[in-house]
């Protein structure tokens, strides 16, 4: 059985996009850029909502100008052996390899994936991930948290979420940032 994984970059104040819809602030050194390949490396599908597909499918065929970099290689390696699900109603197709397209999220159809699978199952972005941390499927949260103050934008969580987590690890980067990894444990009377 395989667990589902919710992770992101995520500023001091909760956010994983600034007012203006930019990131940028959220850019991986090469320690934290190693770890995010390691950490694709041990992933069996992920989940992704239209807006961080196209975000993720540069890896799928990065210019070689970007892969001088060790630790840009091995993730664009990682991503490309990684089985993906775009989560879209707006999407007709989608133009990369080991990929699947649902015109909304089944949360039946996700939990027989993950229970099926033998590994994790990443679910990425906030709006996305929304419905499956309301329905109590996330096994797992980590926040990498950057040194950086957002002011607003879309939030990591969402509005109104309520569970318990116990801190299962932590780790700080060189570059600041601070990995919190949290396993959800269900409230009584199940997920809010």
């Amino acid at each position: 059985m395989g667990r589902l994984t919710y992770g992101m970059l995520v500023s001091l104040d909760g956010y994983v996009r600034g007012p203006d819809g930019g990131f940028e602030w959220a850019e991986p050194d090469a320690q934290l850029h190693d770890h995010f390949t390691e950490t694709q490396a041990g992933a069996v599908v992920d989940v992704y909502g239209r807006h961080m597909w196209e975000t993720m499918r540069y890896w799928q065929d990065p210019p070689a100008a970007d892969l001088v970099a060790p630790q840009h290689r091995g993730f664009a390696e990682a991503w490309q052996a990684t089985d993906t699900v775009v989560v879209s109603r707006s999407l007709s197709s989608v133009d990369t390899a080991r990929t699947q397209l649902w015109p909304h999220l089944d949360l039946d159809r996700l939990r027989a994936m993950v229970e099926t699978c033998d590994g994790a199952v990443t679910i990425s972005g906030p709006t996305l991930a929304a419905s499956a941390l309301r329905a109590g499927l996330v096994d797992e949260v980590s926040a990498y948290v950057v040194p950086y103050v957002a002011g607003g934008g879309l939030r990591f969580l969402p509005d109104g979420f309520a569970t318990d987590l116990r801190l299962r690890h932590e780790r700080r980067f060189g570059g600041g940032t601070v990995e919190l990894v949290y396993d959800v444990r269900p409230t009584e009377g199940g997920p809010s």
